[in-house]
């Protein structure tokens, strides 16, 4: 049976309704080291406590590993964040949809390098970084999104892309071929479908919840 995980790794949260509503619909749930700082504030219990375990407060540590009901992982490669690392397990537990929370911080650098590791999921699972403002794709082909009207979209090029087409937006581009460095930025979808595609390269699909 293919799963559906949760990774939570160890950004900022606010809206705890949001998270606790969304994160009832997974099979596993892991956290990335500091993650489980969240879990525990979220009264989760993860499947999985994955890293080098420098964010885990002992407190947390304590509480999850006394309880035995979640299995703590200490990783400490030093060539891979704990992202990376909740990544990895996540893709031998054979999914078919990965969803990240908890990957939009106060570091700049921490929040960009969690974005781009949306390109090291293997190819054939859908995966999104999700919270309570926004919805983040890597998309390496053709796209459908479905949202309310008006919801907006923006569109950021990691990559030379060729063909690019948008259809059900308020301002569409056809057969734009373009590089790094132009930017979709706030368009709007017009009704409750519509669909981006090109034929080649890769892209950061950010939608924005009103």
């Amino acid at each position: 049976m293919k799963n559906k995980i949760a990774i939570i790794a160890n950004g900022t949260i606010t809206n705890y309704d949001f998270y606790k509503e969304i994160l009832q619909d997974f099979n596993f749930i892991i956290c990335a080291d500091g993650g489980a700082n969240i879990a525990k504030e979220l009264d989760i219990i993860p499947d999985y406590i994955i890293g080098d375990m420098d964010s885990i407060k002992t407190s947390v540590f304590n509480f999850y590993k006394e309880l035995n009901k979640t299995k703590i992982i200490k990783d400490t490669n030093p060539d891979k964040t704990d992202l990376e690392l909740a990544i990895n397990l996540a893709e031998t537990l054979n999914p078919f949809k990965i969803n990240i929370f908890g990957a939009i911080g106060n570091r700049i650098d921490h929040t960009l390098a969690n974005i781009l590791c949306l390109d090291k999921i293997k190819p054939g699972i859908k995966a999104e970084i999700i919270d309570d403002k926004s919805t983040i794709q890597l998309a390496k082909e053709n796209l459908e999104i479905t949202s309310e009207k008006n919801d907006i979209v923006s569109v950021i090029p990691l990559s030379d892309v060729n063909g690019l087409n948008y259809i059900g937006f308020k301002w569409n581009v056809k057969n734009l071929d373009t590089k790094i460095g132009w930017f979709g930025i706030s368009n709007k979808i017009l009704n409750k479908k519509a669909s981006i595609n090109f034929s080649k390269g890769k892209i950061l699909v950010i939608k924005l919840r009103r």
